[in-house]
């Protein structure tokens, strides 16, 4: 009986680590504390979020590296205070509409990040996104989506920001939490986290126009079997202490 009981206890223990494992955020720098100087042009760098990509493009000129940057007043309250950054300081991502113009064309910026993704596994995107009243653009997304080996998109979540972004909530630059989820389908790789400006451009009637992202967290949801032999496995534990 005291071995059958060890044995149980052993494998919920095992089941509870693995399930605070998932629980662990998966991204690397999802505080966008950490940053790295990018050159924008010869000889003028801009602070970006390491370990994320960042890819910009304007619809006549193409592609260009201003379309976003990371700023250390652009991620306040009600954000969660971090101070990640080298210099302790808790920063997050600019994005920048008024790079688009008549000249160079609308600006589309996405920043993103990849891990590895597992079939049959739920992941669950969380991030805070905000924006200025005047932001202008034609759209704003936070993305959870799934790749084949081949860098295709073959599933997952598009949050669409715009009806909601510059609600006035009282707070700075009406920062929200939003969130994205999916199930991994047969043929994922990877499972990539986004944040996007689409068909951005500078706002006639001039005023505030940035539009801010921060903190975002993605983990491994935990499948309901799994969860359902743990509890069979404290059951057991409850059942085999009450015969004693």
């Amino acid at each position: 009986m005291k071995k059958r009981f060890a044995v149980l206890a052993a494998l919920s223990m095992v089941m509870l680590g693995a399930t605070n494992v998932q629980a662990q955020n998966l991204l690397t720098n999802g505080t966008l504390d950490a940053t790295y100087d990018q050159e924008i042009v010869p000889g003028f760098f801009l602070p970006k979020p390491a370990s994320w990509v960042n890819v910009g493009s304007r619809t006549l000129t193409g592609p260009y590296e201003d379309e976003m940057s990371s700023e250390p007043w652009a991620g306040p309250a009600p954000t969660p205070v971090t101070t990640g950054g080298a210099d302790g300081g808790d920063w997050a991502v600019f994005f920048k509409p008024f790079s688009g113009n008549p000249t160079d064309g609308a600006a589309t910026g996405h920043l993103y990040q990849d891990v590895p993704a597992t079939p049959g596994v739920r992941y669950n995107l969380s991030g805070w996104a905000g924006a200025e009243a005047n932001f202008l653009a034609q759209g704003a997304e936070i993305a959870l989506e799934f790749l084949d080996g081949g860098g295709s998109v073959i599933g997952g979540q598009v949050v669409n920001l715009l009806p909601t972004l510059t609600l006035d909530n009282g707070l700075a630059f009406d920062y929200k939490q939003y969130n994205a989820s999916g199930v991994a389908p047969a043929g994922a790789v990877s499972v990539r986290s986004r944040a996007s400006m689409i068909g951005a451009t500078g706002n006639p009637a001039g005023g505030g126009q940035a539009f801010v992202v921060d903190d975002f967290v993605l983990v491994a949801v935990p499948e309901p079997a799994t969860l359902g032999l743990l509890g069979l496995g404290l059951l057991g534990l409850t059942a085999i202490r009450r015969r004693k």
